[in-house]
């Protein structure tokens, strides 16, 4: 959800780094950012030596967090942030989208006038990824195909984030052929509770180009869902714990229910009907 802020400091000429997780060079290794991904941005001395050798002169925090903010003060680097230990303070407008929130952390360097991009400013892949995502779907369908994302990691507030009706959905959708995509970890309980529907596990950037085949992807409020979003696919996210307004796809539809947190396996069904035949609206 950082990419549009990293796209407006790019198309304003700043020199950046972008420091993040193993999986960030996959995801943008198509973009031209100056890209550092590593699993030692957790450790908190690792990123204060990073910070004074590569001599920056502001660091933009997008976590809210002491375990962020920290490398910045034992480097000496000033930072720009929501904490309150960040020499530049952002303060928050509203509640607002993840998405609106990171980019207001760009906002000394491109100005009051600038705005997030709505209008299908992707993150872009490589000719190689699409060719790699193109010979894993050969294997697995012909056709039109839907892709479904049925697995959350993580817990919200200690709730389960994954809508409960994954089960009779898949397993009810004999005129549409579905696909699973889902992490490694996951393909074993997929193949399990899902034996009759195929399932991929591919790198992030592979997965975002599948997900661009599919006619639909159905996810819960996860990763998956904003890879679908800002990679460009057709995603439809399934919200019902979690603050909608924070996390829905900035890119596509999304669900969720009329009487309780969570549409029903109907509604979903009705949706899905709508968005073929151009009437769903994106939030």
């Amino acid at each position: 959800m950082a990419f549009p802020l990293l796209r407006e400091l790019s198309n304003a000429g700043v020199d950046f780094t972008c420091f993040g997780h193993p999986w960030v060079a996959d995801i943008f290794a198509a973009t031209g950012f100056d890209v550092v991904a590593d699993a030692r941005v957790r450790k908190k001395l690792w990123m204060a030596r990073r910070y004074r050798q590569g001599q920056f002169s502001d660091v933009l925090l997008c976590p809210l967090s002491w375990s962020a903010v920290l490398p910045a003060l034992l480097a000496g680097v000033a930072s720009t942030g929501y904490h309150p230990l960040c020499k530049t303070r952002v303060a928050k407008r509203g509640t607002g989208h993840r998405v609106q929130q990171y980019f207001e952390l760009g906002r000394a360097v491109f100005g009051e006038g600038k705005q997030p991009d709505r209008s299908g400013d992707f993150i872009p892949l490589s000719a190689e990824t699409h060719r790699e995502a193109d010979r894993m779907l050969a294997d697995v369908v012909s056709g039109p195909f839907v892709v479904v994302c049925p697995y959350a990691a993580n817990l919200h507030k200690g709730m389960d984030k994954e809508w409960p009706h994954w089960r009779p959905f898949i397993k009810g959708s004999d005129n549409t052929t579905l696909l699973g995509l889902v992490a490694p970890e996951d393909r074993p309980r997929f193949e399990r509770e899902y034996p009759d529907t195929a399932v991929l596990t591919a790198r992030l950037s592979v997965t975002a180009a599948i997900m661009r085949r599919a006619d639909h992807v159905i996810t819960n409020d996860s990763g998956a869902m904003h890879l679908a979003s800002f990679f460009g696919a057709n995603v439809l996210g399934l919200l019902g714990i979690t603050d909608h307004s924070l996390t829905h796809p900035w890119f596509g539809a999304s669900l969720s229910g009329e009487d309780g947190p969570w549409a029903s396996l109907g509604a979903l069904r009705d949706r899905l009907q709508d968005l073929s035949k151009g009437k769903g609206e994106a939030r």
